[in-house]
């Protein structure tokens, strides 16, 4: 019984001190933190700037694979948070459109990124279930453009 509960403490002490560490990975700026009502939009867009260049910076610290995912993670953010500050500026049907298009491409980019890890058969099924993904958002209604 001691035994048992020995091995208990010290997995319940590793998992609180990776919650932590974990958290601090996923801490970046959301695109929607971004409040353009209460913003110029030139501040807006500078603000939008340096989120990306901080995220970039943390990138540079991933392995290779991580990294490119990890930018194209930090790039997708920057574009929908100037969708979304598009979106907040000139509300309608149409920026509506383009916010949801604009998130539907980054969320193939990035998948597309995360099936470069992966190698022969298992790359082309990766990709070949991003793209099928990526037609049936596009049947929808949400077409990414190219």
């Amino acid at each position: 019984m001691t035994k048992l509960f020995q091995v208990l403490l010290s997995l319940a002490v590793v998992a609180c001190t990776a919650m932590p560490a974990m958290a601090q990975q996923d801490a970046a700026p959301r695109p929607a933190e971004i409040d353009a009502a209460t913003m110029d939009p030139a501040i807006a867009r500078q603000r939008i700037a340096a989120q990306l260049k901080a995220a970039l910076e943390r990138c540079e610290a991933q392995a290779a694979g991580a990294r490119a995912v990890c930018q194209k993670e930090a790039e997708g953010r920057e574009k929908i948070a100037l969708a979304e500050l598009e979106q907040q500026r000139s509300p309608g049907e149409a920026s509506e459109r383009r916010l949801a298009e604009t998130k539907a491409r980054v969320d193939q980019e990035i998948a597309h990124e995360k099936c470069q890890a992966h190698a022969g058969d298992e790359r082309a099924a990766c990709l070949a279930r991003v793209d099928a993904e990526a037609g049936r958002a596009r049947q929808e209604g949400v077409r990414p453009r190219p």
